[in-house]
């Protein structure tokens, strides 16, 4: 990770910012809920900038015979691929369920070992080392945005924190999303037999395809396939 801040350093740059930094009302349980508040929101934004590869996350799933569903990470907040082990060094995609099509899969009739690669949801920060990596300074919008909020409590004109966060929001727009320039400008077409054919399968796993459902993923095996 590029730039990595703890909790301490937003407190303290919020209070500097705010003006707040012998104003004994602004405690710093008040400033750690505002940073607790406003980080995921970064979080967001830096997400859908782009790549959100960069924050992800991977686990394995043990999938054993007859169990469809295994709990999803504590901090799961979306999904970026899933891959079956077919050998030791070979990973096959897993394709979603297609919508309506739950009566042509059945229960694992096989062990196998599943990668997951996902995003977690952000952290909750408490302790005065916890950290937020602001990759390239993004931190400080966290920290405009805890400052906006100290110089409403205190009935201060946030004119010029609200034209800095506005600044800040554009920065991540327009930058971030260019931190990986290698990928296509287009989404490329997926092999149709791994979205719509139970049967095009015929690797070692049997496994077919996943479904999310109720905090859980599910993996299915086709009713039928080419031996």
């Amino acid at each position: 990770m590029a730039r990595v801040v703890t909790l301490l350093n937003l407190r303290t740059w919020a209070r500097q910012l705010s003006d707040t930094e012998n104003d004994d009302s602004i405690t710093d349980a008040e400033l750690t809920a505002l940073a607790n508040r406003h980080y995921p929101e970064v979080y967001d934004l830096l997400i859908e900038a782009g790549p959100p590869e960069f924050f992800s996350s991977s686990t394995t799933v043990s999938v054993t015979t007859g169990t469809i569903a295994y709990a999803l990470q504590a901090d799961f907040r979306a999904l970026l691929g899933v891959y079956v082990h077919e050998s030791t060094d070979e990973r096959r995609p897993l394709m979603p369920m297609p919508e309506g099509s739950r009566g042509q899969y059945k229960a694992p009739t096989q062990s196998v070992t599943v990668t997951l690669e996902y995003l977690p949801a952000a952290g909750t920060l408490s302790a005065n080392g916890d950290t937020v990596d602001g990759v390239s300074g993004w931190e400080e919008l966290i920290v405009a945005r805890m400052s906006r909020d100290v110089m409403v409590k205190l009935e201060k004109d946030p004119s010029i924190v609200m034209a800095t966060i506005a600044g800040l929001e554009n920065r991540i727009k327009n930058r971030s999303k260019n931190r990986d320039r290698g990928q296509p400008r287009r989404i490329t077409d997926l092999d149709e037999a791994y979205v719509t054919a139970p049967w095009g399968w015929t690797g070692g796993s049997k496994l077919g395809c996943y479904r999310l459902r109720a905090g859980n993923i599910e993996f299915y095996e086709p009713l039928w396939r080419y031996p």
